[in-house]
């Protein structure tokens, strides 16, 4: 699954990265949570980062808080599920991130890691978007992100990790006339960018924490017998 993630790369490298119609101005991000707003790459004509809220939000939702069941998609199943299917021939996104964080678990411990891809800094992965509307007419745009069964890399962190879209196939990804056959190859196609994970500190764990703190490397901690 993806439950955290970063994105504080510069404005102008978003705008060269993403093809954007403008420079974008955002404070970096160093924990991106659930629920909280987003800036993402909606299917229109205007190239452009917006922000949204992440966990979508069914259009006949009573509570905008639904979201949260739902911040990721799996890939294999969007077809399968009303609330995604939609959305997957309609309504499709970039998510733009430069790494994002999984816990590995041991026993009843979990470590923190974050994933990234060193060569590649600027990925995006792919996500479904609705406009969920409140009872008093205020309209809030949601999003998912698309998962995908984890790669050889991921495989020994946790069972499932984001599905990115390599630069190539991002006009595909969001083009309104892409075919549903090539819709397929692009949920199934794997990541490009080659990925690296390290381990962090705890600092992660705490979604007030949103700063550099989060990225630090765990330090080891040595007893000396004496």
């Amino acid at each position: 699954m993806c439950g955290r993630y970063t994105l504080k790369s510069k404005g102008v490298d978003l705008q060269r990265e993403l093809h954007l119609d403008h420079e974008p101005v955002l404070e970096a991000r160093f924990n991106i949570a659930p629920t909280q707003a987003a800036p993402v790459v909606l299917d229109s004509n205007q190239r452009e980062l917006v922000m949204a809220r992440w966990g979508f939000t069914p259009q006949w939702s009573k509570d905008v808080n639904e979201g949260a069941k739902h911040i990721n998609a799996r890939a294999e199943s969007l077809t399968e599920k009303r609330m995604f299917s939609d959305a997957l021939k309609h309504a499709r996104c970039l998510v733009p991130c430069d790494g994002f964080y999984e816990w590995k678990h041991h026993g009843r411990q979990a470590t923190p890691l974050f994933i990234h891809a060193p060569e590649h800094p600027i990925q995006t992965m792919a996500g479904v978007w609705t406009t969920w509307r409140s009872p008093d007419g205020v309209e809030v745009a949601t999003f998912s992100i698309i998962t995908r069964p984890a790669d050889a890399m991921m495989s020994s962190i946790h069972s499932r990790m984001p599905l990115f879209i390599a630069p190539d196939a991002r006009e595909a990804w969001l083009s309104a006339t892409t075919t549903a056959a090539d819709l397929q190859h692009l949920l199934h196609r794997g990541a490009d960018a080659s990925f690296t994970a390290y381990e962090v500190g705890a600092h992660v764990n705490h979604v007030a924490v949103d700063d550099a703190r989060c990225l630090e490397p765990a330090k080891a901690v040595q007893l000396d017998l004496l």
